[in-house]
């Protein structure tokens, strides 16, 4: 049997969990069948000390990764009955190797076994001359393995291996798991919660990083559960109440409106999200407060400009206002209220009507009014000057009907707008940046 095409096998020494161990010419090998991701992970983690040995020139030895051919050849080396250096066994801890895993030369390391060495270890072809009389007196030879074995069993027993406690913090609770997963040390889990970072991530450690422990000792790890805070009811709250229960559970209030009320100034009348939403940290909450006594039974009216159409709709209903919704085309957000009638802190009487005017996406290409009978049409097309670059643009048609707005949002120089509409009588357009008369011109 030739490994690889390069290495001619002379004995299978041991085959234990999925591992192979070949005598070959020139010295011993190490195969790995992998199929699974657990396989490959268990490769890759002894590959990654060996190299470390590797680094510290303790250990000679061949590594491939091929596809189908997972191994590591280490040249025949004359074993030893010394102790592993101690940057041998703090290099391999983090791991989940020890001295256990261990065979060594006079000159080092002579291989890096995948599971604990047991029993008789692999030595070379050539036997010396006291390796004879062993052969020669077997029961001799048995029984000083026997009572070396429980030498080192009491050894084991009243000198546990130490392991050093790897950096688990920011790792996910598997990489967590894997890393101590062959150290002799017991993992306890306890839930955290920090909803800024992902589930299941390891929070906080006990001990720290860089702690030596003795075998079958507990290392406490904090994974987060990252679960979101519902928001709490806040109405009938004064307002100073609500942002400090707010900010006590990490969240921030948005915004506010008043509205006149019968309950006393400054107390939540509504709030948006509703109670019991689950809210991200940070997140922001809508508060609607009252503003006191309602006056002449009249509600003065909030600015509405700038909100979107949800939180407009939102207020007025909250007031008891109905609301007229006029689309218009514009380059501002999709939804956003451009203007409103009346304007802001006038009196209107419970249940009177609102009109609002809010921008939709209609392109530059301006939509043709509809026809009507005795009209006649007449075409726009004109491109922003560069003092519209920056302001508030509104254009607007008059004719023997009145003013139409044709388009409104901020201005940017050479935008195009174009289209034909139908008028009656005499037309003009004017054109208007951040509300002042710009030009005006007869199409």
């Amino acid at each position: 049997m030739l490994l690889d095409d390069r290495y001619p096998v002379l004995e299978t020494l041991r085959a234990q969990e999925g591992v192979t161990l070949y005598r070959v010419e020139g010295g011993l090998v190490f195969l790995f069948d992998v199929k699974t991701p657990e396989d490959k992970e268990r490769f890759y983690r002894y590959r990654a000390a060996v190299r470390r040995l590797q680094e510290l020139g303790l250990l000679e030895a061949q590594v491939s990764a091929k596809p189908g051919r997972h191994y590591v050849f280490f040249p025949e080396k004359p074993l030893a009955r010394k102790a592993p250096p101690k940057a041998a066994l703090e290099a391999l801890a983090p791991l989940g190797f020890g001295r256990e895993h261990l065979a060594m030369a006079e000159d080092g390391v002579a291989y890096l076994a995948p599971w604990p060495l047991q029993g008789r270890l692999p030595r070379p072809k050539g036997r010396k001359p006291g390796e004879r009389l062993l052969g020669v007196v077997p029961g001799l030879f048995l029984s000083l393995l026997g009572l070396f074995l429980l030498g080192q069993a009491f050894y084991r027993y009243f000198n546990p291996p130490e392991y050093t406690v790897p950096d688990l913090v920011g790792k996910s609770a598997r990489e967590a798991f894997l890393l101590l997963k062959d150290t002799g040390l017991r993992v306890e889990a306890a839930a955290g919660n920090d909803p800024t970072k992902p589930k299941d991530v390891v929070l906080a450690q006990d001990p720290a990083p860089g702690t030596r422990l003795r075998e079958g000792r507990a290392v406490r790890l904090l994974l987060n559960q990252a679960r979101l805070n519902p928001l709490p009811d806040l109405g009938g709250l004064r307002e100073e109440e609500a942002e400090a229960r707010l900010a006590e559970l990490g969240f921030k209030v948005a915004r506010k409106a008043y509205l006149p009320s019968q309950e006393p100034l400054g107390v939540v009348l509504a709030q948006d999200p509703a109670p019991g939403t689950p809210v991200p940290p940070g997140g922001g909450v809508r508060l609607l407060l009252s503003q006191g006594a309602r006056q002449e039974a009249s509600v003065f009216l909030p600015r509405l400009t700038g909100l979107s159409r949800e939180e407009a709709l939102f207020l007025l209903n909250a007031a008891g206002l109905q609301a007229q919704v006029e689309e218009v085309p514009s380059g501002a957000p999709e939804g956003t209220v451009l203007a409103q009638d009346p304007a802001p802190g006038t009196p209107v009487p419970p249940g009177g009507g609102v009109r609002l005017r809010v921008a939709v996406r209609g392109g530059v290409l301006l939509p043709p009014a509809p026809p009507e009978p005795q009209a006649r049409t007449v075409s726009l097309a004109l491109d922003l000057p560069p003092e519209a670059e920056g302001k508030g643009v509104r254009l607007v048609l008059l004719d023997e009907r009145g003013e139409r707005v044709v388009y409104e949002g901020m201005g940017r120089e050479g935008l195009r707008l174009e289209g034909s509409y139908q008028v009656q009588g005499e037309a003009r357009f004017r054109l208007y940046l951040d509300g002042e008369l710009f030009q005006e011109w007869a199409p």
